[in-house]
């Protein structure tokens, strides 16, 4: 006679849900959706931004860095954007959460560029295919192409 199988009881996923919920830890914290229809056009301050990102290259990452001598990745992006007028805070994730989302295929200069967990780096679009970003420790500050970098998503600021 076949044996009927048992059911399983699903505490261990919910457990996990639990938590996830719980913690706000769930893939829809860290990956906001793109918004329909055209990104908002380029900060008009974007260039300064840009100028103060790239006057930083060799400059030694540090950690908790907001320069002048050494920066870590939100200390650039977020006194490059004061450079251009807007008040950021020190931390990436936070960051992303500020601003409209943008497809990497619609990037200008100056939009913020994150990996698939924004709270992990943040680097300054400059413009044809690279960013500025402050690395790790024992690095400096440099350009690099998104690809490798793992750049995953953009928001512009506005």
């Amino acid at each position: 006679m076949p044996r009927t199988p048992t059911p399983r009881r699903p505490t261990a996923r919910l457990a996990v849900v639990t938590l996830v919920l719980a913690f706000g830890l769930g893939a829809a914290a860290c990956v906001a959706p793109v918004a329909s229809g055209p990104p908002p056009p380029a900060n008009p301050h974007a260039a300064l931004a840009v100028a103060y990102a790239e006057a930083q290259v060799g400059k030694p990452y540090c950690y908790a860095g907001t320069g002048p001598g050494c920066f870590d990745c939100s200390g650039l992006t977020m006194k490059a954007w004061a450079a251009g007028g807007l008040a950021l805070p020190h931390f990436s994730g936070a960051q992303y959460q500020m601003f409209p989302k943008v497809p990497l295929s619609q990037l200008a200069p100056g939009d913020l560029v994150f990996p698939a967990d924004p709270t992990q780096h943040v680097g300054i679009y400059v413009g044809n295919g690279f960013m500025v970003h402050a690395t790790t420790p024992g690095d400096v500050v440099k350009y690099a192409t998104l690809g490798p970098v793992g750049i995953t998503q953009a928001v512009r600021p506005t």
